[in-house]
């Protein structure tokens, strides 16, 4: 009878113990789910910094589309103004987007006028608003056209992005 007690006893001593091939298994898994944890962690604070740039460069937009609303007529159809003031100074939305260029593009809707592509371009770029066309004949128009682009470069890898938005503007505004 002891005999057989402690056969027991022994059997049970080696069912027990946890051998080392268990537990670096066990490691190894731990290892493989943080791992994979923090890849998708890295992936998600991507794509908030992707939608975060995404948010500034629409408002910024949308802030500018605000200035050009309390522009009047003939402060819209002028680029000297346009490059004086309402570029003069950076959006504050984009002072969180790397290498932001605003480009504002007034063009004539339906022209009045013999030439189709009345038109007027300033560009805002590394803290400066530079006239690249200039058309004087845009104050005779009844409508204007105001394409705002922005432009930066993004995450990842600096990749180029770009956001634009489009307003028509009349000479009168809002009539019956």
């Amino acid at each position: 009878m002891r005999l057989s007690n402690s056969s027991a006893a022994g059997h049970w001593r080696s069912e027990c113990g946890i051998s080392l091939v268990e537990v670096t298994v066990a490691v190894a898994m731990a290892g493989l789910f943080i791992s994979a944890l923090t890849l998708m962690s890295s992936n998600i604070l991507r794509l908030l910094r992707t939608a975060k740039d995404d948010v500034s460069a629409s408002q910024a937009l949308q802030e500018r589309v605000e200035e050009m609303r309390i522009a009047n007529w003939a402060q819209i159809t002028n680029a000297t103004y346009l490059a004086d003031t309402l570029l003069s100074t950076p959006s504050d939305s984009t002072s969180g987007l790397a290498n932001p260029v605003e480009t504002v593009t007034i063009t004539a809707y339906r022209p009045t006028g013999a030439d189709p592509t009345i038109r007027a371009r300033v560009i805002r770029e590394n803290n400066a608003a530079l006239i690249v066309t200039s058309n004087s004949n845009l104050v005779n128009e009844r409508m204007v056209r105001v394409d705002i682009d922005l432009s930066w470069k993004g995450y990842p890898r600096n990749r180029q992005r770009q956001r634009a938005t489009t307003a028509l503007i009349a000479q009168g505004g809002i009539t019956k």
